[in-house]
Formats: C-alpha cells, sequence, structure tokens
C-alpha cells in the first residue's frame, strides 16, 4: 500500500515536472516568431526579386545569397538577445541546425544536378516547421509546416521552373511569415 501511494505520488510529480518543461518549452518557442517573421520577409523577397529578374537579369539567383547574408546578420543580432537554455529549446536548436546542413547540402546538390533547389529547400523547411510545431504544441507551426510541404509538391512536380519563385513566395509568406505573426500576437498576449 504505502509503495502504490509513492509511485502514484512519483508518477503525479513527474508528470507536473513535464508539464512545467513543456509550458517553458512552449513559451521559449514562443519567442521563435522573431525568426519566422524575419526569414519569411527575407525569402518572401528573394523570390520576389528572383522571379522579376528572371529574363531581365542573367544572375537572377543573386537575389539568394545576398538575402540569406541579411537574414543570417539579423538572426545573429536576434539569437544574442535571447538566451534560453530549456530542454525544448535545445531540441529546437538542434532541429534548425539540422535544417542548415541539410540546407546547405541541398543548394550544392541542386547546383551539382543544374536545377533550382526551391523544392528541396521548401521540404527542409517544412520539416523543420512541422517538428518545431511538435515540439511546442502551436498548431500553426503544424499548419505552416503542411502548407511548406505542399509548396514544396508543387514546385517539384507540378510547374515549371520559371514558376517556382511564386511558388516559393507563397509557401514563405503563409509558412513562415503569417505563423511568425500569429505566434508574435499569442506572445504578446501571454506577456
Amino acid at each position: 500500500m504505502f509503495v502504490e501511494k509513492l509511485y502514484k505520488m512519483e508518477l503525479t510529480e513527474s508528470v507536473k515536472i513535464i508539464e512545467k518543461m513543456m509550458a517553458e518549452g512552449r513559451k521559449s518557442i514562443n519567442n521563435y516568431s522573431s525568426y519566422f517573421i524575419l526569414w519569411g520577409i527575407v525569402m518572401l523577397a528573394a523570390s520576389l526579386a528572383e522571379y522579376f529578374m528572371i529574363g531581365h537579369v542573367e544572375f537572377a539567383w543573386i537575389a539568394w545569397p545576398i538575402a540569406g547574408t541579411i537574414g543570417g546578420i539579423l538572426s545573429s543580432f536576434i539569437g544574442s538577445s535571447q538566451k534560453s537554455s530549456s530542454a525544448l529549446d535545445r531540441i529546437v536548436g538542434y532541429t534548425w541546425m539540422t535544417f542548415g546542413i541539410c540546407l546547405i547540402f541541398a543548394i550544392f546538390y541542386s547546383l551539382y544536378l543544374q536545377t533550382t533547389p526551391h523544392a528541396l529547400i521548401l521540404l527542409l523547411a517544412g520539416s523543420a516547421t512541422f517538428v518545431s510545431g511538435g515540439i511546442s504544441g502551436y498548431k500553426v507551426l503544424y499548419v505552416g509546416g503542411g502548407i511548406l510541404f505542399l509548396a514544396a509538391c508543387i514546385s517539384g512536380f507540378i510547374i515549371t521552373n520559371e514558376l517556382t519563385s511564386l511558388v516559393f513566395a507563397a509557401g514563405m509568406l503563409f509558412g513562415y511569415l503569417v505563423p511568425g505573426i500569429i505566434l508574435k500576437r499569442s506572445e504578446n498576449v501571454e506577456a
């Protein structure tokens, strides 16, 4: 009887600890809204710039390294102001670090194959966004990840290369920027 009570008490305390950890992680992941907004804007701008430069400028792809550099610099400023070390923060951090490593591979692999990397980038972004939603429990990130998966499929299998920049722009708008704004609003409400 004593052992059974002890087990129930330990189980209850364990559940409370897990719930507390999830709440802390959810709050800190909520702070990642700035990244979704930043990268949504930067990638949306790059994809639209590329689309409008195609046929007019020989190196329309130049928008991407410029946007990546700007986004990387601004992300480092955001990262330096947000210090959190919860277990969920580390999991999300490793998820996005893996995204970055795979992104570099996808870009160089696409160059090697002499094709656009849009579909692969959307697929990777959708995966990392969906996993972030799973970790945080924010349904808006599930939806954002799903939208990015859909954009990847459209970009990879349905449309011609000339339109991939527009599909990429739509994916970034509805898969990154809108979810980021929704997260930011919920962050402000909870504060």
